[in-house]
């Protein structure tokens, strides 16, 4: 293991393109082989498609032939059958050391189970993504996750432990949680990393704002799930911080952990030895994994044992490059955009949340001021309809003749905008910030 420079596992990490796709076609041939004789839903899955017993002969052959795996089917093998772990389970389930969970934002969470193995393994992914972000032995960092019941924040705490870095976990949710690491620890040692959630991250920047960069002096980078990131949110969370902000994939399902690194912040490196990335259009299946063209982003998992996803479709949307990145690392880069659900219809104009929130945290009253778009049931609509909350002791006429300038000025479309409390319910669901609400 490298413990100098940028890399973790410099061996893999800057492995070249074709023994990747060499290694990875290896390893799919053993997954296939395993999945058919281990797991119940994949046994069925093949049988269905008439590939038992086929052996896959090239790509071509694998793209053509082997199913994809889908939430949908996942759940209705575990209504059917009561089977927790959706027939995914490959080893006796005395071998689960730790169980992790979806969301559930869409229905009923789906469970997954690691084994001692996997938790090696995902610890050797997460040192990975912790280092590409600048984190070092020697450093400190401060990680705030609500618990450790989804695969990211695994991958989150066991890559600090494998990279041997010191870190101080502690519980989002409960309130003040914060100030230990922010106002006490950081008189003791120097922090230089910090792991937060996209909605703690803002209450916590609001409730500091610039005395975080007297409290954090030696701070360098900070990482972020949760949200997608825009240039204005980046460059205010950046002017209080004083670090780098790196945002992460967060692929719960596949529990493939995927990082910007110290060089870019476009596209995100994920491990290849362990996880083969296709990117597809979904509605004819081609290939434009590597093209730099946008589709479904499809994950096998190639070495987690206990319960491991093949072909499995994100719904989310995106693109890969072989563009070489300026940090070293080979192989393809990943590139999510942003998801249609973000989206209103305006007229002939898409407009997504992140092009709403470029404009309003350009205006400094506005930044980090909670907002959503209103979704009436009919697109497209005529006018893009903005909630905004209200920054404390603002007067909202001159504020809101300026924010419907800014919006129809850039965006190009008629706009509306509707100011509301700062802290209003109608923000948030559970954890998550809302970005767009149907009417």
């Amino acid at each position: 293991m490298s413990h100098q420079g940028i890399f973790w596992n410099e061996e893999v990490e800057t492995m070249p393109p074709h023994r990747i796709r060499d290694l990875q076609w290896e390893r799919v041939k053993e997954r296939l082989d395993s999945l058919g004789r281990k797991a119940a839903f994949y046994r069925d899955l093949f049988v269905e498609a008439g590939i038992r017993g086929h052996k896959v002969r090239d790509w071509a052959d694998f793209r053509a032939r082997v199913p994809f795996t889908t939430k949908e089917r996942l759940k209705a093998w575990r209504e059917r059958t009561r089977d927790p772990f959706c027939g995914l389970l490959c080893v006796d389930s005395r071998r689960l050391l730790h169980l992790v969970r979806t969301a559930g934002t869409t229905g009923v969470p789906t469970l997954y189970g690691y084994t001692a193995q996997d938790l090696e393994a995902v610890g050797e992914w997460g040192a990975r993504m912790w280092v590409q972000i600048g984190a070092r032995p020697e450093h400190t960092v401060f990680a705030g996750t609500f618990g450790s019941w989804n695969a990211f924040a695994v991958a989150l705490l066991e890559g600090l432990r494998t990279a041997g870095v010191a870190r101080y976990h502690f519980s989002m949710p409960a309130p003040g949680e914060e100030v230990f690491p922010l106002e006490v620890l950081s008189q003791w040692m120097e922090i230089q990393g910090a792991y937060l959630s996209a909605r703690p991250l803002w209450h916590v920047t609001e409730k500091y704002g610039p005395r975080l960069r007297e409290l954090l002096p030696g701070f360098q980078y900070l990482l972020m799930a949760g949200q997608h990131v825009t240039a204005s949110f980046r460059k205010g969370i950046e002017s209080y911080w004083g670090g780098r902000l790196c945002e992460a994939y967060a692929m719960t399902d596949a529990g493939m952990p995927c990082t910007h690194c110290t060089e870019q912040t476009e596209t995100f490196h994920f491990p290849q030895d362990a996880f083969l990335v296709e990117i597809l259009d979904p509605e004819t299946g081609e290939d434009l994994s590597g093209t730099g063209r946008v589709g479904e982003i499809v994950v096998s998992s190639l070495q987690l044992e206990g319960t491991p996803l093949f072909r499995f479709r994100s719904g989310d949307m995106g693109f890969t490059t072989a563009e070489p990145c300026p940090c070293g690392r080979t192989g393809l880069r990943l590139g999510v955009v942003e998801r249609e659900a973000h989206g209103i219809q305006v007229g002939e104009k898409l407009i997504y949340a992140s092009d709403v929130e470029e404009v309003l945290y350009d205006v400094p009253d506005l930044f980090l001021r909670q907002y959503h778009l209103l979704r009436q049931q009919r697109q497209p609509q005529n006018k893009l309809r903005v909630r905004v909350a209200l920054p404390p002791g603002s007067s909202e006429g001159p504020l809101k003749a300026k924010v419907l300038e800014h919006l129809e000025d850039r965006l190009g479309v008629p706009a509306e905008v509707e100011f509301l409390p700062e802290g209003d319910e109608r923000f948030v669901a559970a954890y998550k910030f809302l970005r767009v609400v149907s009417e």
